[in-house]
């Protein structure tokens, strides 16, 4: 049943989307951090933007191979 269903994605569709996974990892690592400052809102605000620019430099870097 799995070897029928291999073609159910095109290849474009296969690809890791890293911006989605940078994102996460931002806004958990983010808000960790603004819970140890006691500034949760700025800590979610810096996990966010740095999750967003490493997500968009692996797809980049993912696009060129």
């Amino acid at each position: 049943m799995v070897a029928k269903r291999s073609g159910f994605l095109s290849e474009e569709k296969k690809k890791t989307d890293y911006l989605g996974i940078g994102l996460c990892l931002g806004v958990a690592m983010g808000g960790s951090l603004g819970l140890l400052t006691n500034n949760l809102g700025f800590g979610i605000a810096i996990g966010t933007s740095l999750g967003v620019v490493f997500g968009t430099t692996m797809n980049q870097r993912n696009k060129k191979e």
